[in-house]
């Protein structure tokens, strides 16, 4: 047979056992990523031990050649197997193309041709004076150009695939660091015992050392595999896991273990070191919480810190191999704390606030109901979701709202407000104001929105007030038509009386004298009852000409009146005459008008006029009482004329007060809340 095993042989035979077997363990787990590779490396590492077996136990030159041959085969096959393996474990196994793959293959197969025709030429060495083994062959050789020209291709190819796992190693931390080192040792022993083996200055036929450092590489690749679960969940995919990501990103096996995680979620952990390996529920926050069923549904949860509650959007992604086997879980943790404080604080301030907030859809049924819906109306929001709006409105409001519904579904943006009776949960009807918009179209809200308020009360105010202001009406029109129909009989016949009792002209006086203070009182009520009412027309009037004016109008006897400064205002030009006579009148009837000078003119520090008088002036503590209705110290006087001015000079918004003149008479200070033009009186 031309062999003669010894140990060498039969060390090398054990060493070809181990590697097949590697292989083999490999091939069962082919399913899991990068288990194909890894095989064939083994099966290469065992052909080319095979291959150095029959060498140190060949007998002749021919059974030696043989050797060789079984050797290359395997040795030929590591460089390109290799760099199989360092692409796949770095996620980059999708470079080897088809045309690719023939490139990478093309160099070992014509070297192959050339071992095959060694015996025929001295391209790949030159075999002389052989020695019969055992225990070691040994023949002479000298190497040729084919032989160092795939040397140079197998270290290329073994070297950019240990810088691959390096860069690959470096770039990650954890597991995969210990990982890539132990890969690093395991491949690069046997290089160095291959430029031993080829530099040295033992002969061909020496053992090489090579093979058993082959084997020591599987052994190291055996316990990355059973120990750190190489194979189980090595980097799937790990490019994909990019360390930059600002959300955390974890990746959990088939048994529930956490075996990695980039920079932002390891900051979410205790110790990262310590973490992986470990029960993903133990270690990872939150992990426990996570709803049971599809894995690549979507959860939430809230992770506390000293920083207080972060909000997290958990996507979960099936993981499997090429044969489609689940092999774990990918989960990505996105941060939506932001945005959940900013819908929370939506949510309370819609939920806190005064008025309803509904959506309703095309068809006007609810689909939205905010929570003041409780306090306002009795309904839990439930209640009337998926309810149609139409249902609670009175029948007698019901039409317009159906029309504009009708009307404006299409015109996004639209909006109006209306006053309907709705039927709250007790059954009766309050008064609502909404106002919609249309925003149908909106892709975040695909509804009608409605701002509601309930105005019952303010509604039943107003009516209450023009009830009252519809009774002082009709109070109004029986002083003047009740009161003064008798008053103008009695006038009548008092002037009959007058010409026929000329004995009675005292009784006669005094019953005219009385009269006239009816009919008084009378024109004081009327003007008093309306003086109120809120200015709503003006014009611009003068305030010399209006002044002067309303002074023809009052009996003044021997009073003077002075206009020192005038000005343009915006008011009603019947009340604010109103307002001067009365102010004038007032003047007239508590002093001697023999010498009393009245004056009229702008503020010097503010917007408004005042009028005052030389009189006695009103005392301090009955300032306010004047602008009282009924208040007088004139026993003809009706009490109205100061509460005349008051309510016409509020009625025009502004404000009106009491005080002591420059000469000690009484001063009335009107402050306007307008910007009128002051004139000076023209002097020349």
């Amino acid at each position: 047979m031309g062999l003669a095993p010894g140990i060498p042989t039969w060390i090398l035979l054990i060493a070809f056992g181990i590697n097949l077997g590697i292989a083999g363990i490999a091939i069962r787990r082919r399913g899991v990523r990068g288990a194909v590779p890894l095989a064939a490396i083994m099966v290469c590492v065992a052909v080319y031990s095979l291959g150095n077996g029959i060498l140190a136990a060949s007998t002749s030159m021919s059974t030696y050649r043989a050797g060789l041959l079984v050797k290359y085969l395997g040795l030929l096959g590591l460089g390109p197997t290799q760099f199989w393996f360092g692409l796949t474990y770095s996620g980059r196994e999708s470079v080897l193309t088809r045309r690719r793959w023939a490139l990478l293959l093309a160099p070992p197969v014509v070297i192959l041709g050339f071992v095959v025709t060694a015996q025929s030429h001295d391209l790949m060495w030159t075999l002389d004076g052989f020695v019969q083994g055992p225990p070691l062959a040994n023949p002479e050789r000298e190497n040729g150009p084919i032989f160092w020209l795939n040397l140079l291709y197998q270290y290329s190819l073994i070297g950019t695939t240990y810088v691959i796992v390096a860069l690959f190693g470096l770039r990650r931390s954890g597991r995969y660091r210990t990982q890539a080192t132990l890969m690093l040792l395991g491949g690069i022993i046997p290089l160095i015992a291959s430029v031993v083996f080829v530099f040295g200055s033992g002969p061909m036929g020496s053992a090489d050392q090579t093979a058993f450092a082959f084997t020591f590489t599987g052994i190291v690749f055996a316990i990355a595999l059973f120990r750190f679960d190489l194979l189980d969940l090595m980097p799937v995919a790990r490019h994909t896991l990019v360390e930059e990501m600002a959300d955390p990103v974890f990746v959990v096996d088939k048994d529930e273990r956490l075996v990695d995680v980039n920079e932002t979620g390891a900051a979410l952990l205790d110790n990262e070191g310590t973490a992986l390996g470990r029960s993903a529920t133990e270690v990872m926050p939150s992990y426990d919480s996570l709803p049971d069923g599809d894995d690549s549904a979507d959860a939430d949860v809230v992770i506390e810190s000293d920083s207080g509650p972060h909000y997290f959007d958990i996507n979960r992604s099936t993981l499997t191999d090429q044969t489609g086997s689940v092999i774990g879980k990918l989960l990505i943790y996105r941060d939506v704390t932001e945005r959940r404080i900013a819908e929370e604080r939506f949510q309370r301030l819609i939920e806190r606030s005064s008025d309803m907030v509904t959506v309703l859809d095309e068809g006007g049924e609810f689909t939205y109901v905010s929570q003041p819906v409780e306090k306002i109306l009795g309904y839990e929001p439930p209640e009337l979701v998926g309810e149609n709006v139409v249902e609670y409105i009175h029948p007698d409001d019901r039409q317009g709202v159906v029309e504009d519904l009708a009307r404006y579904v299409d015109d996004y943006g639209y909006s109006g407000t209306y006053v309907v009776r709705f039927r709250d949960a007790a059954g009766n009807w309050r008064f609502i104001e909404a106002h919609a918009t249309n925003l149908l179209a909106d892709p975040f809200v695909e509804g009608i929105v409605l701002n509601s308020r309930d105005v019952t009360e303010q509604l039943q105010r107003k009516r209450k007030l023009e009830r009252q202001n519809e009774r002082l009406d009709q109070f109004a029109s029986i002083v003047a038509h009740d009161l003064r129909n008798p008053l103008n009989v009695a006038s009548g016949r008092l002037s009959l009386l007058e010409s026929d009792v000329a004995s009675h002209d005292a009784s006669i006086g005094t019953i005219q004298e009385q009269l006239e203070r009816m009919e008084s009182i009378i024109d004081d009520s009327l003007t008093l009852a309306r003086s109120g009412e809120t200015v709503t027309e003006t014009d611009e009037v003068d305030l010399e000409l209006i002044a002067y004016d309303a002074w023809q109008s009052v009996e003044t006897g021997g009073a003077t009146l002075v206009v020192e400064t005038t000005l343009q205002i915006d008011g009603d030009r019947n009340r604010l005459r109103n307002m001067f006579e009365n102010l004038f009148r007032n003047s007239v009837e508590h002093n001697e008008s023999a010498d009393l000078t009245v004056k009229a003119g702008s503020l010097p520090d503010a917007v408004g006029f005042y009028v005052e008088d030389t009189g006695a002036g009103i005392p301090s503590e009955e300032r306010d009482a004047v602008f009282e209705q009924g208040y007088t110290t004139n026993a003809e006087g009706t009490g109205f004329g100061l509460a005349i001015v008051k309510d016409i000079v509020q009625a025009h918004g502004w404000d009106i007060s009491a005080t002591e003149g420059e000469s000690g008479g009484a001063r009335f200070v009107i402050e306007c809340h307008e910007s009128p033009m002051v004139n000076q009186p023209d002097t020349t």
